[in-house]
């Protein structure tokens, strides 16, 4: 199968690409700037996914029979509430529409787990899929709206799923989110400032991210599926597993205050991901976060 990745030189777009090439996948990726040589699985086509005339001479040249689409905005700090979400919502719809038109059969798109509401979950409570949705910033809201077009199109006899990604982590995280932040400054033998660490959350690894993605694609699953690890743990547990593995530093729980909007529990009920979809992960916590220390390691700066 020819399979276009868009988004492929993200955080879990090169793994996904990985795992469709070594399962005999045709892999064309697309972005925004031209790489090197070995910089990604496949081959890459140079261009804008937010221009229209982009868009269609690349469905209409390739021709791919199954897309993984990851392309969104994601500037960190950014991403929540950027005024171009709504035009990557519209330019999805019309790759999707294009897609299907040049007769695209299979189609696994990225949604969030920001689509639900958080500020209704129980402690405890894991999100299944038919969760309420209620997302709270616009990057939320414009995902959302996607995953119901999308639902709409299978309705009609479309094939898609829509896999909705908890937190990750992994190599090449903006430095200033929660992983790198805290394992930086215990590289550097400070204190890691952060919140009281109270909040229990869901990371998953990127490559295990990326597999799930390129699973889905060979399979023949529509509708929603949470794309997470299924394990709640909280910050302060995470910061001080990190600290644990890398031997020095201390963690300054507290030393940031909490966010009044931050939801005390977000956690993935991935029973469709694992007994549906058969999809096993490679990471347990402790192995994701000693490669985020190792990759941190290796790049300091």
């Amino acid at each position: 199968m020819k399979v276009l990745v868009t988004g492929a030189n993200g955080l879990i777009g090169p793994y996904a690409c990985q795992k469709l090439i070594s399962a005999g996948h045709d892999v064309i990726t697309c972005g925004r700037s031209a790489l090197q040589a070995g910089d990604l699985p496949g081959r890459h086509i140079a261009g804008d996914l937010l221009d229209a005339s982009f868009r269609k001479h690349l469905i209409a040249s390739e021709r791919p029979d199954g897309l993984i689409h990851l392309a969104w905005q994601t500037t960190h700090g950014h991403f929540w509430n950027a005024p171009d979400n709504p035009d990557w919502r519209e330019a999805s719809i019309d790759l999707l529409d294009r897609f299907h038109d040049q007769g695209g059969k299979r189609a696994v798109l990225a949604g969030s787990c920001a689509e639900y509401d958080w500020q209704g979950i129980a402690a405890g409570q894991k999100l299944t899929e038919d969760a309420t949705c209620n997302p709270h910033t616009i990057y939320g809201q414009e995902k959302h709206k996607l995953a119901q077009h999308c639902l709409d199109l299978n309705a009609k006899g479309a094939s898609i799923a829509w896999g909705r990604l908890f937190l990750l982590c992994g190599p090449k995280e903006a430095p200033a989110r929660f992983v790198p932040a805290i394992t930086r400054a215990l590289l550097a033998g400070e204190a890691a400032k952060m919140s009281s660490g109270k909040q229990i959350r869901d990371f998953m690894h990127v490559a295990d991210a990326g597999a799930a993605f390129a699973k889905l694609i060979d399979h023949p699953f529509t509708g929603l599926i949470n794309i997470a690890s299924g394990e709640g743990h909280s910050l302060l547990e995470v910061a001080e597993t990190i600290k644990s593995l890398i031997g020095r530093g201390t963690i300054a729980a507290g030393s940031i205050p909490d966010r009044p909007d931050d939801p005390p529990y977000l956690v993935a009920d991935t029973s469709t991901l694992t007994e549906t979809v058969g999809f096993r992960r490679e990471f347990d916590l402790q192995a994701a976060l000693q490669n985020c220390i190792e990759w941190w390691r290796s790049h300091p700066a």
